[in-house]
């Protein structure tokens, strides 16, 4: 590479460098922003006028006390525009705005199959922009979460069985139509990267996450990075797959035939069932028992084999605070031998994790520090 083109990829990772600071840290002055980096005063004062020209940085009042010259503050500006989060699998829409605050959740019809999600998903997501009085050229990156296997670098869905998806180059239709950065995610990695980064399991760097609701399926991060196996398939767990929402409420309409309506929806009638199950109600009580039995025991191996230092369960299991908190005592009663259970606590994004968690993947693409291979 010849000197100028080095000069000019110097100039992006340091411009990368303080955004990612200001994002991380702000507000925060161009003092402090030259002494983190170790760039000259005169280096950051210049790419942090660039910065505020393009929209994405303001001053925001000063900082500093007495007779000494006071420091300017910035802050990434929060209405410089706006990321999108999708999740088919319990479908939905978020927007986040530039500094990660939630502004707008919306749930959109199910989409099955690659002919219905290529026709219908962007218009779906432009009503959705539509209705929050938000235009496509506002958007600065959209996020995608899908139940299966995905191909990050070629931007395709390999496999998605819950959505009837199989090698659909997802990420390129969805750019064409909307004309911004697509990426896609897995949808039980979406969800446990929201949680660590503004959520239950912020600041942790080894967890357990569990989501049982449409998908089933397990997050594993291992010292701060997202594992996922050899071939992209660790965290799938058959045996908790039986009580992913749908496949469990019909087998429950057909135990107890008695108590649940053949009309009602999966949601109405695991909810009908938490509510007989908590309050005694035989023999649908005993039921509750034998499921709470089983997802403890589960995570009692999965906690012996990883000794994460938390286990965030989601999904309609977790919706519930008391039924929540006696699967959480089940799972910590089964831990022998350990001086201290393992923390297990409720995801904070509950069903709205996923979405949320592919639109701050987005917006940890802008902010991120550049790397040279």
């Amino acid at each position: 590479m010849n000197k100028i083109g080095n000069q000019q990829m110097l100039r992006e990772i340091n411009k990368a460098l303080l955004l990612h600071l200001i994002h991380d840290r702000g507000p925060v002055s161009r003092v402090e922003l030259s002494r983190e980096t170790k760039l000259s005063p005169s280096t950051v004062s210049i790419l942090v006028d660039e910065v505020i020209r393009e929209g994405l940085v303001h001053e925001t009042g000063t900082s500093g006390s007495g007779v000494g010259r006071k420091m300017t503050m910035l802050e990434i500006k929060a209405d410089s525009g706006y990321v999108v989060g999708i999740d088919l699998s319990n479908p939905r829409c978020v927007l986040l705005d530039m500094k990660g605050e939630l502004k707008a959740v919306q749930k959109i019809p199910r989409l099955l199959g690659a002919e219905q999600i290529r026709d219908e998903l962007a218009g779906t997501v432009m009503s959705f922009l539509e209705h929050h009085d938000i235009g496509l050229e506002q958007v600065r990156r959209i996020g995608i979460s899908v139940p299966g296997r995905i191909d990050e670098s070629k931007q395709t869905v390999i496999g998605a069985i819950p959505i009837g998806l199989d090698r659909l180059e997802l990420g390129a239709i969805m750019e064409e139509a909307l004309g911004a950065p697509v990426q896609l995610v897995n949808d039980i990695d979406a969800a446990g990267f929201a949680e660590r980064y503004n959520g239950t399991a912020q600041g942790l760097r080894t967890i357990l996450y569990i989501l049982i609701d449409y998908g089933v399926g397990a997050g594993l991060v291992i010292d701060n990075h997202i594992y996922r196996g050899s071939s992209g398939r660790a965290g799938r767990t058959p045996e908790l797959g039986q009580f992913s929402m749908i496949r469990y409420a019909e087998s429950l309409k057909l135990q107890f035939p008695e108590h649940f309506a053949e009309t009602a929806t999966p949601e109405q009638t695991l909810q009908e069932f938490t509510r007989l199950g908590m309050s005694g109600t035989s023999p649908v009580s005993d039921e509750l028992e034998r499921l709470l039995n089983d997802i403890a025991a589960d995570c009692n191996r999965m906690l012996n084999l990883m000794n994460p230092e938390a286990v965030i369960l989601s999904g309609w299991i977790a919706e519930e605070d008391a039924l929540f908190a006696k699967l959480a005592a089940r799972i910590q009663e089964l831990e022998h031998g350990v001086p201290e259970p393992t923390p297990v606590q409720a995801a904070h994004w509950k069903t709205n994790g996923a979405a949320v968690g592919a639109a701050t993947l987005g917006l940890h693409e802008m902010f991120r520090m550049m790397m040279i291979d």
